[in-house]
């Protein structure tokens, strides 16, 4: 019979306990430390709070129980109120203790009333005479021989299974069957990936071809699109995955395109000018910074940020502007210590994760006003009402797309996992998502690792080493300072080539001096256009080519920016030779010409005052 008591948070000694039960508790109790109990509550209550305060007793008794049954006690004993959590008993050990002879398949309104009589109490009901506390005097006298429970440990293993079981309830001559079927599962490392996504999506942006909304500033679906082409094996996803419905969750299955865009955001790398993204000086500094550095500023930035919460993105659960959703950065908090607990290099099933969230005590609220939330229509599909997976869908689907959309999009863990439909059945009892082949575009995500990456940024390892980059042969570097491309480019290369060089035939590019100088202006570097070359083609660069560098390195440093400054006109030259010439205004007032001389923003103040010391009339009023 399910457990479906209302628990107490009241902690009572064991005749306390005893004397707030019913007679027709207290008898069946009685017959299971007495062969001839008393009749009489009066009797009752005091006889099983005699046993239960009974060292040698309550020992025997527990000796006397069942494995999961002392689990039970346990818990409860170690617990700093007494008490057993029935949802946080249930994710440690994948069961409910049972406290009578019911069939726990069976809820207890399925009981007829003949059958309800039937049922009667194991000797754990002794120990939790009101289904969630221990009495007082029990636990203490429990704390003195029973051992703490073990802590629990996420299950882990070797590598993702290389398939997964999907199974489905179809209709079939007027009775519902269920078909199942294998599906080969899918691995993406992550973190060998972020260098180059990071980089072309910064180009991406710096070439304007990525576009944002007025006020929620997340990427149009034409700049996903751009996105997804420009990553690294491209999105977890392809239009193949995606859904025919345009009302099903799965419609829209971009996650690493819709990521980036918002992560550099909210990492102040880009902002909205018009209608597009531009980077910021952040930003731009981040194309020469070590992507490792740069993914470590993101993260941290990300986990503070307010301005976007990943839980609007699972788009099925409407009503979130009324429901009083709380801090995203809260939620993220408790997923990075859970992350933080689990094992480095180990794959652990989401399942296990959610496990060890609940199991744990790390509990977070999605959602203040939870009866505001619903899927398809608001009266008939309100979450407000109980559902054995109300975690899962509200707690639940923020992790998966926390983990999907963000840890793994920069690198933090390696995913296993299907496309959306079909895998999880959390849901359907809910109103209205009954024809949802999901309920969010992140419910195929199976299994994760956290990666070398990973382990650093959550400070599980106190460096990051990436691996050693690879030279290719994509490129043929010539003397005539042409770049051909041996085959296919991928998009992220291509958009570096456009940078620095000028298209001459198909596949071919052409480096300028002009060009390159150009990019210099706007933030770029020599630097990054050799090592770009050097590591995309064998052998050596001409050295026409490392002399044409090298050249545009020595004029690249020629001229430098000494701030601005403001140009004075004197009434003469002597004027302008009196001010160049005053010990005070020596190397603040540069002459510029006969009668103009020049005065850095910076030194206005100090000259101001000095020429007035001199009896002029300074032209540009004071603060």
């Amino acid at each position: 019979m399910g457990w479906t008591r209302t628990q107490t948070d009241e902690a009572l000694t064991a005749r306390e306990a005893f004397e707030k039960l019913t007679l027709d508790d207290l008898r069946p109790l009685a017959g299971l430390v007495s062969t001839d109990p008393p009749k009489r509550k009066s009797e009752l209550a005091p006889l099983l709070a005699m046993v239960m305060t009974n060292a040698a007793r309550v020992r025997d008794l527990y000796a006397e129980l069942d494995a999961s049954a002392q689990r039970a006690v346990r818990v409860a004993a170690f617990d700093p109120t007494g008490r057993i959590d029935r949802e946080k008993f249930r994710a440690w050990f994948g069961e409910e203790p049972r406290f009578d002879t019911s069939d726990p398949n069976r809820a207890s309104w399925e009981y007829r009333h003949e059958e309800r009589r039937q049922i009667k109490p194991l000797p754990l009901r002794l120990f939790f005479p009101r289904f969630d506390h221990l009495p007082t005097d029990t636990r203490e006298i429990l704390r003195g021989f029973v051992p703490p429970p073990d802590a629990f440990s996420i299950p882990t293993r070797d590598a993702p299974p290389a398939t997964h079981t999907l199974s489905e309830s179809v209709w079939s001559d007027r009775k519902r069957e269920r078909h199942e079927r294998e599906e080969p599962v899918r691995v993406r490392e992550t973190a060998a990936a972020v260098e180059a996504d990071l980089r072309a999506v910064l180009r991406l942006i710096e070439a304007g071809k990525v576009r944002v909304t007025d006020k929620k500033l997340v990427p149009t679906e034409a700049t996903r699109q751009a996105v997804a082409g420009i990553l690294s094996g491209g999105d977890f996803y392809g239009p193949a995955d995606a859904d025919e419905s345009k009302y099903d969750p799965s419609f829209d299955v971009g996650i690493r395109s819709f990521a980036w865009p918002v992560l550099l955001q909210a990492g102040g790398l880009a902002e909205k000018s018009g209608d597009a993204l531009k980077l910021t000086a952040a930003g731009k500094k981040a194309l020469i910074t070590p992507p490792p550095e740069v993914v470590r500023k993101l993260w941290a930035a990300w986990l503070k940020t307010r301005a976007f919460d990943e839980f609007a993105r699972v788009d099925a659960i409407k009503g979130q502007g009324k429901a009083r959703m709380s801090a995203a950065a809260g939620r993220r908090a408790v997923l990075v210590e859970g992350l933080a607990a689990c094992p480095a290099g180990r794959w652990f099933a989401v399942e296990d994760f959610f496990r060890l969230l609940r199991a744990t005590g790390r509990s977070f609220v999605v959602a203040h006003e939870v009866h505001e939330l619903y899927i398809a229509e608001h009266y008939y599909g309100n979450l407000g009402y109980s559902d054995e997976h109300a975690w899962e869908q509200l707690q639940g689907r923020f992790v998966l797309a926390f983990l999907f959309e963000i840890a793994a999009t920069l690198g933090l863990v390696d995913v296993a996992f299907l496309p959306p439909q079909g895998v999880r059945h959390d849901f359907h009892g809910r109103w209205g998502a009954d024809e949802f082949a999901c309920l969010s575009r992140y419910d195929g995500l199976l299994y994760v690792r956290i990666n070398p990456l990973g382990a650093y940024l959550l400070g599980m390892a106190d460096e990051y080493r990436p691996a050693a980059p690879t030279r290719s042969d994509v490129l043929r570097v010539l003397a005539n300072l042409d770049v051909v491309a041996a085959r296919d480019l991928p998009a992220s290369d291509r958009l570096v080539l456009e940078r620095f060089a000028d298209p001459a035939t198909k596949g071919v590019w052409k480096l300028s001096a002009a060009k390159v100088l150009g990019v210099i202006e706007q933030g770029g570097s020599v630097d990054e256009l050799e090592q770009f070359l050097a590591s995309r083609t064998t052998g050596e660069l001409p050295g026409t080519v490392v002399t044409f560098l090298a050249d545009l390195r020595a004029r690249a440093g020629r001229l430098t920016d000494a701030g601005s400054a403001r140009l004075i006109a004197c009434a003469d030259e002597h004027v302008a030779a009196e001010l160049a010439a005053d010990r005070q205004l020596r190397g603040k007032c540069l002459r510029a010409g006969d009668r103009f001389v020049v005065v850095r923003e910076a030194d206005l103040d100090a000259v101001r005052k000095a020429v007035r010391r001199l009896g002029y009339v300074w032209p540009i009023p004071g603060d």
